[in-house]
Formats: structure tokens, sequence, C-alpha cells
């Protein structure tokens, strides 16, 4: 099989992440609650070795924010969402 590079896709790279969200307005003290807890979730020495165990990827402090989140979700709508209008205008295969 070759690669994406070989098969004249040289910038193509995928990659699967996680996260949890919450309904829209729920309120900032159970969101800062529920990011501190997976925030401590993700430091726990058990549950960090069962994650990379399965192949996970654990962001450091910094990349566990909303803000972060936010900003990891934002890249990934711009950069998927031409490629997903491409790919509705082409027509289905027979």
């Amino acid at each position: 099989m070759p690669t994406t590079k070989e098969a004249g896709l040289p910038e193509y790279q995928v990659s699967a992440w996680n996260a949890l969200f919450a309904p829209k307005g729920v309120p900032k003290d159970v969101a800062a609650k529920l990011s501190d807890t997976l925030v401590k979730a993700l430091d726990d020495e058990a549950t960090r070795k069962r994650l990379l165990e399965l192949g996970s990827v654990i962001p450091g402090k910094a990349g566990r924010s909303p803000q972060a989140l936010q900003k990891l979700v934002e890249s990934e709508v711009a950069r998927w969402t031409p490629i997903l209008k491409s790919a509705q205008q082409q027509p289905a295969p027979q």
C-alpha cells in the first residue's frame, strides 16, 4: 500500500481526537468544575497509563483548557468545511 505522499497527497494528515462538550448555556462554574475534573483525571497515573496503552496522545496542561479545545475545533471546522463542501458537489459513484 502506498503512503499518502506516494499516492499524490503529500500534505494529507488526519488525526482522531476526543473531547467532552457541555450544552450551550451551561453555567460557567459547572463548566469550570467539569474541566478541572477532567484535568485531574488526565493527571491520574492509572488513567494516563491506560490511555497511553490504548494509543492516546495526552496533551500537556495548556492543551486541555476550554480555550485550547475551542481553538482546535475552530481549526478543524476551517480545515474540513471546504473539503466536505467539495465532496458534496461531486457526483455519487455509480
